[in-house]
């Protein structure tokens, strides 16, 4: 699917928008969602009306983005990111797979999307996925 059709499906369980990577606290909350959840894309330069305003991406942004990443979720995720140019305008997009091995946590929170929104996961559901988790590392 392309940019073009992300943006005009609008944010889903899989699909996030951020107007900014001033946001990253925010991305980095989703990229651990999305990790819990199914997968997931988020793009940085659209705002939540789903018009694309664009992102200024310099020498240093892709690379300041993925350390904040790995510095802040555990067990550490390595997202996709790249930039693609619509309208003139530059879009960074993060893919995050889905996680079945391990509970991702942002901030040392665990979070995971209910439709399209960001939420954090209660401690009992936590424990339960990880029970899951190691039930079936163990049959």
């Amino acid at each position: 699917m392309s940019i073009k059709h992300f943006i005009q499906s609008g944010e889903s369980e899989t699909l996030e928008f951020k107007k900014s990577t001033g946001e990253w606290k925010e991305i980095i909350e989703a990229i651990s969602a999305f990790a819990n959840t199914r997968g997931g894309v988020i793009l940085v330069g659209v705002d939540k009306k789903n018009k694309i305003c664009g992102v200024s991406v310099g020498k240093g942004t892709i690379e300041d983005l993925t350390n904040k990443i790995l510095n802040n979720t555990e067990p550490k995720i390595y997202p996709e990111i790249g930039i693609r140019t619509m309208d003139k305008k530059k879009i960074l997009y993060v893919k995050v797979e889905a996680n079945p091995y391990d509970v991702a946590l942002s901030f040392g929170k665990p979070f995971k999307r209910v439709g399209k929104n960001t939420v954090r996961m209660s401690k009992d559901e936590c424990k339960r996925r990880t029970l899951e988790i190691h039930k079936r590392e163990l049959t």
